[in-house]
């Protein structure tokens, strides 16, 4: 369809939904490349570990991991079996489903997380220091109830 026939709302919001990919996109490869430099991890281990500190006790199953993941795009399984390799997590069986595991961080998965984490927090700050803290908020506050009217 030619963009003549676009509304003015339409062009508007095709250009703040591409710029919006275009920067989601370049943040998360540039902290991508400093995981890895830094640590020898990615993204997507980090969203993992991520998600694992919030559930230290109980776990996380597979499903209920890949459900909040963030970042990590791809083959669950191989992730986490190549982090239980590394001795960043451990899988168990689930008492009450043999076909299911619970996912748990490790001592040296939380300790490289608490490192990656606070490394983490000073990148994003420095990737938006040209921003402003309150028109942070005001964008912040935006993109919620933006993505909760997408729910």
């Amino acid at each position: 369809m030619p963009e003549s026939h676009y509304t003015e709302r339409q062009r508007e919001s095709l250009k703040l939904w591409i710029e919006l990919l275009r920067y989601s996109s370049k943040l998360e490869q540039l902290i991508d490349d400093k995981l890895r430099q830094n640590y020898g991890q990615n993204i997507s281990r980090f969203d993992v570990l991520s998600q694992l500190v919030r559930e230290q006790e109980d776990g996380l199953t597979v499903g209920e991991l890949a459900g909040r993941l963030i970042a990590s795009k791809g083959n669950i399984t191989g992730l986490l079996d190549r982090m239980k390799k590394d001795d960043l997590i451990i899988k168990q069986a689930k008492t009450d489903d043999r076909r299911s595991y619970l996912v748990h961080i490790t001592d040296k998965g939380l300790k490289l997380f608490r490192d990656m984490a606070g490394n983490n927090a000073k990148w994003i700050e420095q990737a938006l220091e040209s921003i402003d803290i309150d028109h942070m908020k005001d964008f912040t506050l935006f993109l919620s109830k933006s993505r909760n009217s997408l729910d």
